[in-house]
């Protein structure tokens, strides 16, 4: 049984090799699109909780490591996520969209059912001391299955507002979409957000498309680049 182990690790290794990471390996600079941009890809292993059921603000809050794509945890690291929920937008997590119309590389598009998202953020510690954090629009979607339980997805766009380490003055953009399976899924609001509050296990995958602070340039940030002239003063004519 030893042996079979072995070998089977010995295989994945190959595999993660001929595709262009090793265990452990976030950073995949063959898609990375010119010659200075990182791409990250990584899988979080989250215990999220809602926090605040029944008060004005509840928020969900969550806790995990990092792994590699193959779900291998990276040692040393951790993420730590929030994402505050607004009451009045809960019953369109249950909504889809409507079937969309051709053509599809061009309008009309019925964005329906898809505005009713909050904001969230996410930090992100690496074994080495880095860390990334980042902010954005965040949509929930839940499906009633059959037996009772419901598929619970978050997808979320992102960007990065700050990094220490490595990362320290990168930007750049970040997704995630993660789901959690909920056995049981009652049919009043109050026993839904008992279970919420108890705790649930989400498996959420991470993609960065960033470039570190050394390779921008040195320019004033657009609150000091200056803009017009202003309009001169009313009762005043300008010179000739």
């Amino acid at each position: 049984m030893a042996e079979s182990r072995t070998l089977l690790e010995a295989l994945d290794g190959i595999r993660d090799t001929l595709a262009g990471g090793q265990s452990g390996n976030i950073e995949y600079p063959r898609i990375a699109n010119g010659p200075v941009e990182h791409v990250l890809a990584f899988n979080n292993d989250e215990y999220i909780a809602l926090k605040d059921p029944e008060g004005e603000h509840p928020y969900f809050s969550s806790h995990g490591v990092l792994t590699d794509l193959q779900h291998r945890e990276l040692p040393g690291s951790k993420v730590e996520t929030t994402f505050p929920v607004d009451r009045s937008k809960l019953g369109e997590s249950f909504l889809w969209p409507p079937q969309q119309l051709p053509p599809w590389d061009g309008p009309p598009v019925d964005n329906r059912y898809t505005t009713g998202h909050g904001y969230s953020k996410q930090a992100y510690f690496f074994g080495d001391g880095s860390s990334l954090v980042t902010v954005g629009p965040s949509l929930p979607k839940i499906g009633i299955l059959k037996g009772g339980g419901a598929q619970f997805w978050v997808a979320s766009l992102n960007v990065v507002a700050q990094g220490t380490g490595k990362y320290a003055g990168a930007h750049g953009t970040a997704v995630y979409i993660g789901s959690a399976y909920l056995e049981t899924w009652p049919a009043s609001f109050p026993e839904q957000a008992a279970i919420l509050a108890k705790g649930f296990k989400a498996l959420v995958g991470t993609y960065f498309k960033l470039v570190l602070a050394e390779n921008f340039a040195d320019v004033a940030p657009p609150e000091k680049v200056a803009g017009p002239a202003p309009a001169p003063a009313a009762g005043k004519r300008r010179g000739r």
